[in-house]
């Protein structure tokens, strides 16, 4: 009979967590202790290892539905509308500011504006994850739906440009980020067999604000001045927040210990993980922020130009639903890899684009598999960290990280858009999903060896 001394420290602080092990006839004959020395090929290692990964604690279990999980599920979509849906629908801004009220700026100087919403919705998750997961849910929504409620309001009432940098830049991006962050850590502790197709739901949130958002935008700004078509976004968020502040909550104990977990990034899948999601992520918005400019230049009308970034959103909808309920069962990190590869190729296609009708299918094809990638994300990162409890950590350094990409990848793009023309813009974009694709081919190999496998 193996005795305690034969575990290890890792599988004793997981037996001591199970209800088996308050018994002391469970105690009497624990499991076997699993002997790493003894696993002579590398190949059983690594199977080891990703048996380990996607393996859940045994006390843990997941509703994997019911009425809570499922509100959980609409709170969650709903800060997604008003965060990364808002940020979603900058193309709309970007081309006015550049055709009436910015007209001195360049569109790269307009660009540092939705660069830093998007570099602050990342950034803001290394905190962001790290309080839902010690203190719960509510403390950061809160505050945070009031923060992003006032940075839209302050925003309508703007005129110079450092007045938009200020309040729909930084402050916009301070409350989306800590609304975002906790919105997708949360669903990791109610789903697990389905956590791709919920996390794909959340996110279709962000979808169906920049479809609706930016047709809102178009119709207001016929009708009345930008100040009160501004005026009626901030009224929206106020209206709906306040359904994420109520249903949004964890289920699990709050961790305890450091607020980061430096651990993480002693995980080489992680470590690949996370910088090919950053150059996915440097190249994946020079589309959503530069398709309407390229569009006027093509000669089409303003108002057909923000619909645009309604076509393009509105196929991103299903593009982060069906994917995420593919890669429950053909694997996440497969099904994330395939996705920003026909995203890069995409994006490449932009080049030969020269008519209005090509950009229209251009964009919805684009939508639908940036859409993918960004959903699938999320479910990857779950799947990688076995304690629950420590997702939102987790993906919150990951966000952290990637800001630097939300910061400076638009600007980079319209900087060579603006001394190059859209071929450098692009090929850009382009690039640094090749990049991102190869990084995370490295991170699903290290995850699992074999080349044809569920992962």
């Amino acid at each position: 009979m193996a005795t305690a001394d034969s575990f290890t420290s890792k599988e004793l602080e997981t037996l001591s967590n199970t209800p088996q092990a308050r018994s002391e006839k469970d105690l009497a004959n624990p499991t076997p202790a699993i002997d790493n020395d003894a696993i002579d090929s590398k190949e059983e290692k690594y199977t080891l290892a990703d048996a380990e990964k996607q393996s859940t604690p045994p006390a843990i279990t997941f509703p994997e539905g019911g009425s809570e999980a499922w509100l959980v599920v609409l709170g969650a979509a709903i800060t997604l509308f008003c965060s990364f849906g808002y940020v979603n629908a900058f193309g709309v801004y970007e081309s006015y500011y550049l055709s009436v009220l910015l007209t001195n700026k360049t569109a790269d100087d307009i660009a540092w504006i939705g660069s830093i919403q998007l570099c602050f919705i990342f950034g803001s998750g290394l905190f962001a994850g790290s309080i839902f997961d010690r203190y719960g849910a509510r403390v950061i929504i809160v505050p945070a739906s009031v923060a992003l409620v006032v940075s839209v309001m302050l925003t309508s009432i703007c005129k110079e440009y450092y007045q938009f940098l200020l309040c729909q830049g930084i402050l916009g991006g301070l409350g989306q980020g800590a609304l975002f962050t906790p919105a997708i850590g949360v669903i990791g502790q109610y789903f697990h067999q389905k956590r791709g197709a919920a996390m794909g739901l959340v996110i279709a949130g962000s979808s169906l604000g920049g479809v609706i958002l930016p047709i809102m935008m178009a119709n207001l700004l016929e009708r009345t001045t930008f100040g009160w078509t501004v005026r009626a976004i901030g009224f929206l968020f106020a209206g709906i927040l306040w359904i994420s502040c109520l249903t949004v909550k964890e289920r699990l104990p709050h961790r305890a210990g450091t607020f980061f977990l430096p651990k993480a990034f002693k995980d080489p899948v992680y470590v690949f993980l996370v910088a090919g999601n950053f150059f996915c992520l440097w190249g994946m918005f020079t589309p959503f922020f530069f398709i309407p400019s390229y569009a006027l230049k093509l000669g089409m009308s303003h108002s057909m130009a923000v619909y645009l970034v309604s076509i393009l959103n509105a196929l991103s909808f299903p593009g982060r639903i069906l994917p995420g309920i593919l890669a429950d069962k053909f694997g996440r990190f497969n099904c994330s890899i395939a996705a920003a590869s026909v995203a890069c190729i995409l994006i490449w296609c932009w080049l030969a684009v020269n008519s209005a009708a090509g950009l229209i299918v251009l964009a919805a094809f684009f939508g639908f598999w940036s859409g993918s990638v960004i959903s699938l994300f999320p479910a990857v990162m779950a799947q990688i960290v076995a304690n629950p409890a420590e997702i939102g950590t987790y993906l919150g350094m990951a966000m952290g990280i990637c800001g630097g990409a939300g910061l400076t990848g638009s600007p980079i793009a319209g900087a060579l858009l603006t001394k190059y023309g859209y071929t450098a813009a692009v090929s850009f974009s382009a690039s640094c999903l090749i990049v991102g694709i190869i990084l995370l081919l490295i991170a699903r190999f290290k995850f699992n060896p074999k080349l044809i496998a569920i992962a």
